[in-house]
């Protein structure tokens, strides 16, 4: 049976990275599915990334009509083949904040009959974006997304980053908060991810401030596939 991952977060919290990131490196071992179902944020979700998920061999479940400039909020009758038998692995890529998540609260009799160690839901944490900047906005924001998803989070990600001007000491405020976030509801922290880069740097500080793992998780490089800086975009466009 299919594993599957869902996305949750809020808006600027890095969910659509880092499922391109994993749906990309899952493909390489085997059957990928990527479903994007954000129809609340028509100008930054994974379906702007089909030419990286094809070349990956990722297949891509779109709302219908994105990116050929004409936006029906609708969600696509494929979704539901994302549940069919089958192998390999299923990603969700969900609307930014509670609003967003409504969409996938109607699958829920679907993801009721998966087994539950094949099915993660994970909370992406920035609190570089003020709707997770500390412990009391980042609970608040994921009683209410759990509450319209319908589905209980099973992983909190670190992924605290200021885009290009991201530094290592980012991944320490992450760090704090989902501890913060773990020790109030006994929900494991499933990783942390940046860059290589900015990784290398956030375990020197693991090493000299002694933090503990069960709050850091593994360690998941992504690679930047989204952007939105003005260079890369008059250099590569959207």
């Amino acid at each position: 049976m299919r594993d599957y991952y869902v996305m949750l977060g809020g808006f600027g919290s890095g969910k659509s990275e880092l499922a391109l990131n994993m749906a990309v490196n899952k493909a390489a071992a085997g059957d990928c599915m990527l479903v994007d179902l954000d129809v609340i944020n028509p100008y930054f979700r994974s379906t702007e990334r089909a030419d990286v998920l094809e070349a990956a061999g990722v297949e891509l479940i779109s709302p219908p009509y994105s990116m050929k400039k004409i936006e029906i909020m609708s969600l696509s009758p494929r979704v539901y083949a994302a549940f069919a038998p089958g192998e390999g692995t299923v990603f969700f890529d969900v609307g930014g904040d509670h609003v967003g998540a409504v969409a996938i609260g109607q699958y829920k009799p679907n993801f009721m009959k998966l087994p539950p160690e094949k099915l993660n839901v994970l909370f992406v944490i920035n609190p570089r974006r003020p709707v997770a900047a500390d412990f009391e906005s980042a609970s608040a924001l994921l009683e209410k997304i759990q509450g319209v998803s319908r589905l209980q989070v099973t992983g909190f990600v670190n992924n605290a980053n200021l885009a290009e001007e991201t530094v290592p000491e980012h991944l320490l405020e992450g760090y704090e908060v989902v501890k913060q976030l773990s020790e109030a509801t006994g929900i494991p922290v499933w990783g942390t991810c940046g860059t290589q880069e900015i990784l290398d740097g956030f375990e020197k500080i693991v090493a000299e401030k002694q933090l503990d793992e069960r709050f850091i998780g593994r360690r998941y490089p992504i690679r930047i596939l989204m952007h939105r800086s003005w260079d890369k975009f008059l250099t590569e466009g959207l």
